[in-house]
C-alpha cells in the first residue's frame, strides 16, 4: 500500500507524521481520565497539506516524525473519530483495518473516496461489526457497486443495533461557498441495491439506523416507490438525503407523501420541476410535525408553483433551515415567500438559503429586507445573486440597528459571496452594521472589493466575529487588518463575560457587608417575630380550645333539647291516641248505654203490661170468685201459676237495675230512673 498522511491533534496543534500501513496504528493504552480530550486520527495524502505540493517527505523525515508518536499518547476514548479518507485503500488495506481496529471504541470512521469496491464488501461489514461502539460510517466516493452494497446489508446492517448513520454518498456541494470545490466518484447503486439495503434494514428490529446519505449514487425515479414503501412502514429514519440523484418528478412524487416522519429531507438537483410536485410537497409540508429541515436546491420551482409552496412554508411550525438555492424563483417567488412568512404566526424559520436565483429587482430586495427585520431569521444566504451596489444598499437598510432598535434584527450571519458588490455598497453596509449587535458572521467574498475600501469602517465594526473578504482584490494587508479586528471583537466577546463577573464581584462584596448587617437585623427581627408568633399561636391555640370547648357543649345542648323534643313528641303522639281512644270508648258506651236504656223502657212496659194485667185479673177474680167460685178458683190457680213469673220478672228488674247501675258507675254518667 502507498504511503499516507497521517494528522495527529495535541494539545491543540496537528503534528503530520507519514506512515507505511494503517496496520501501524498504535494499540490503545489504559483508559484516559475524563478531562482528557478525545482523540482523532485523521489520515491523508500529501495532496491535502496546506502548501497544495506532492513533495514527498524523506525517510529520515518519516521516522522521526513517527518517533515522536508514542503509544502512551494517543488514547482511545468513546468520542474517537478516524478518518481514512482520500487514501486510494483498497480490499487489502480494509481487511487490514478490520483487524487492527477490532473492538476498538471508535463512533465515527470515514471511508471516503477510496477504491473500495464490491470485493470489499465483507472487510467492510468485519469493519462494522469489530467496532461494536460505531454509531457513523462514510462510503461516499467509492466505486460500491449494488452486489458489495446488498453483501454488507445482509451479512451487518440487519443485524447491527449501534449504527445511526450511514453515507453512501456525498452530501451535496455546500452553497453557501463561493468557489465550488470537485465532488467525488460516485458510488455506482442503482434502485436494486437500494431495495436490498431497505429489506434488511427492515427485517432488523434493534435498528438504530436514523440517518441515510444517499446523494449522487445513480439512483432513478423507480427508487423514489421503493424509498416510499421503507418510509411507511418505518419509524425510525428520521433524515433523509437523495441529492443530486436523477429521480425526476416522478421520484419526487412518490417518494414525498411518505415523508411527514422525517426531520431531515434533501431532494436537491434531483430533476424535478414544481409544476409537477408542488401539490405533493404542499401536503407534506402541511401534515409534517417534525421536519426540522429541507432542500429542494438546484431544482426548478417557478415563481407560480412557488406561491403554494410558500404559504404551505409559512404553516409549517416545525421547519427551521429552508434551501432553495437554484430554484429559479425570481421576484414573484420571493414576493411569495416574504408574504408568507410575515403574514405567519406559526413559522420557525431559522435558515435560509436563496442563493442563484437571479435576485436583482427593487421589489425583491424590499420583500427581503422585510424578511430580515420582520421575522425570527438567523441565517441568510444570498450567494451569486447579482446585487450590485444598489441592491446591496438597499438590502443594508434593514440591517441597521434602528430598524430594530436596540440591537437590531435577529439575523446573526448573512452570505452576500459573488453577487458584484463593490466599493460603494460595501461602505454603505459597513456604515449600518457599525452598530448592529445581533449580527456575527459577513460573507463579503469574490466581490469587486479592493484596496480603495476604507478599513476604518471596517475597524468600526464592533460586533462582527467573522468577516470573509476572500477572493477579492483586496491586499493581504487590509485582509489581515479585517482579520484583527474579528479576531478582537471575538476577544472582546470572550473577556467581555470574565470583565463582567470581576465587575459583579466587586458589586457582590459591597452587597455580601450590606447583607451580613441585614442578616443580623433579621435574625433579631426572626427572634422578635418568633416570640410574637409563639404568643400568637399559643393565643389561637387557647381560642381553638374554647371554641371547642362552646362547640362541644353546644352539640351536648343541641342533642339534650333535640332528645326533649324527641320525648315529647312521642308524649303528644300518645295523648293524641289516648283522646281517640277515649273518644272512641266514650261512643261506644254512650251506644251500649242507649241500648240497655231502650231494654229497661221495654221491660217497665211489659213489667206495667203485666201489672194492669194483674190487677184486670185480680179484679176480674175478685168479680168471678164473686159471680163464679168455681172460676175464682181456677183463676186462683192461675194466679198461683203467674207468680213465679213475677218473681222471675221482679228479679230481672232487680238484676237489669244493677247492671244499669254498674254502668253508670263506669261512665260516671247519672240516669234516672
Amino acid at each position: 500500500m502507498g504511503l499516507v498522511w497521517v494528522d495527529v491533534p495535541d494539545r491543540g496543534k496537528t503534528r503530520h507524521i507519514r506512515a507505511q500501513n494503517p496496520a501501524s496504528l498504535p494499540a490503545p493504552t489504559a483508559k484516559a481520565p475524563t478531562t482528557a480530550p478525545p482523540t482523532q486520527l485523521v489520515l491523508r495524502p500529501p495532496s491535502a497539506q496546506r502548501t497544495g505540493t506532492m513533495r514527498r517527505p524523506s525517510t529520515a523525515s518519516v521516522h522521526s516524525q513517527m518517533r515522536r508518536v508514542q503509544p502512551s499518547e494517543t488514547r482511545w476514548t468513546a468520542e474517537d473519530r478516524l478518518s481514512f479518507r482520500s487514501l486510494r485503500m483498497g480490499a487489502a488495506g480494509a481487511s487490514c483495518l478490520a483487524m487492527q481496529l477490532r473492538g476498538k471504541s471508535l463512533t465515527r470512521l470515514d471511508l471516503s473516496d477510496n477504491q473500495l469496491g464490491d470485493n470489499s464488501a465483507a472487510a467492510i461489514a468485519s469493519l462494522i461489526h469489530g467496532l461494536p461502539q460505531l454509531k457513523s460510517i462514510l462510503l461516499a466516493g467509492n466505486i460500491l457497486g449494488n452486489p458489495g452494497l446488498k453483501e454488507i446489508a445482509n451479512s451487518e446492517l440487519q443485524t447491527n443495533g449501534m449504527l445511526e448513520q450511514l453515507a453512501l454518498g456525498e452530501p451535496p456541494p455546500g452553497y453557501s461557498t463561493v468557489i465550488k470545490t470537485a465532488r467525488q466518484r460516485p458510488n455506482h447503486i442503482s434502485t436494486e441495491g437500494l431495495e436490498s439495503l431497505l429489506a434488511a434494514l427492515s427485517r432488523n428490529p434493534n435498528r438504530r439506523l436514523a440517518a441515510l446519505a444517499a446523494g449522487r449514487i445513480a439512483l432513478r425515479a423507480e427508487a423514489g416507490q421503493a424509498l416510499s414503501a421503507f418510509l411507511m412502514e418505518d419509524s425510525v429514519l428520521t433524515s433523509l438525503d437523495v441529492s443530486s440523484n436523477a429521480l425526476t418528478s416522478e421520484g419526487i412524487s412518490a417518494l414525498l407523501p411518505s415523508c411527514a416522519k422525517l426531520q431531515m429531507l434533501d431532494i436537491s438537483e434531483t430533476g424535478c420541476r414544481g409544476e409537477l410536485i408542488h401539490g405533493k410537497l404542499c401536503e407534506l409540508l402541511q401534515k409534517a410535525d417534525r421536519l426540522a429541515s429541507l432542500s429542494i436546491a438546484h431544482n426548478v420551482l417557478e415563481p407560480r408553483p412557488m406561491r403554494r409552496i410558500a404559504r404551505s412554508i409559512s404553516s409549517c411550525a416545525s421547519l427551521l433551515s429552508l434551501n432553495i438555492a437554484g430554484t429559479a424563483i425570481e421576484t414573484e417567488g420571493v414576493l411569495a415567500l416574504a408574504d408568507g412568512l410575515l403574514n405567519s404566526h406559526t413559522t420557525c424559520l431559522r435558515e435560509l438559503d436563496m442563493s442563484e436565483n437571479g435576485i436583482s429587482e427593487a421589489e425583491a430586495l424590499a420583500s427581503l429586507g422585510k424578511i430580515i427585520a420582520g421575522t425570527a431569521l438567523q441565517t441568510l444566504r444570498l450567494n451569486r445573486n447579482p446585487l450590485g451596489n444598489a441592491g446591496i444598499c438597499q438590502l443594508a437598510d434593514s440591517l441597521d440597528a434602528d430598524s430594530c432598535p436596540p440591537d437590531g434584527p435577529v439575523l446573526r450571519t448573512l452570505e452576500l459571496g459573488s453577487c458584484r458588490i463593490g466599493r460603494p455598497g460595501a461602505t454603505f453596509l459597513l456604515i449600518r452594521l457599525r452598530d448592529n449587535r445581533r449580527l456575527l458572521q459577513l460573507r463579503l467574498s469574490d466581490n469587486f472589493l479592493d484596496d480603495s475600501l476604507d478599513m476604518t469602517h471596517i475597524e468600526a465594526l464592533r460586533y462582527i466575529q467573522y468577516l470573509h473578504l476572500d477572493s477579492n482584490r483586496l491586499s493581504l494587508r487590509n485582509l489581515t487588518r479585517a482579520s484583527r479586528v474579528c479576531a478582537k471583537n471575538r476577544f472582546r466577546v470572550q473577556d467581555q463575560e470574565p470583565r463582567a463577573l470581576r465587575k459583579e464581584i466587586r458589586h457582590l462584596q459591597v452587597e455580601e457587608v450590606k447583607l451580613r448587617e441585614h442578616k443580623h437585623q433579621a435574625a433579631k427581627d426572626s427572634a422578635e417575630i418568633f416570640v410574637r408568633m409563639s404568643a400568637e399561636n399559643i393565643a389561637a391555640e387557647e381560642l381553638r380550645q374554647l371554641r371547642l370547648g362552646i362547640m362541644k357543649s353546644a352539640r351536648q345542648t343541641e342533642q339534650k333539647v333535640a332528645s326533649v323534643e324527641q320525648k315529647l313528641k312521642e308524649r303528644e303522639a300518645y295523648m293524641e291516641k289516648l283522646k281517640d281512644a277515649l273518644e272512641q270508648t266514650a261512643q261506644e258506651n254512650e251506644l251500649a248505654i242507649a241500648e240497655k236504656r231502650h231494654d229497661l223502657e221495654d221491660k217497665e212496659a211489659e213489667l206495667t203490661e203485666l201489672q194492669a194485667r194483674l190487677r184486670d185479673v185480680e179484679a176480674q177474680l175478685a168479680r168471678r170468685r164473686a159471680q163464679h167460685p168455681k172460676q175464682v178458683a181456677e183463676i186462683n190457680e192461675e194466679i198461683s201459676a203467674a207468680l213465679p213469673k213475677t218473681e222471675e220478672f221482679k228479679s230481672n228488674q232487680e238484676e237489669m237495675r244493677k247492671e244499669l247501675k254498674k254502668l253508670q258507675e263506669k261512665t260516671l254518667i247519672d240516669f234516672k230512673p
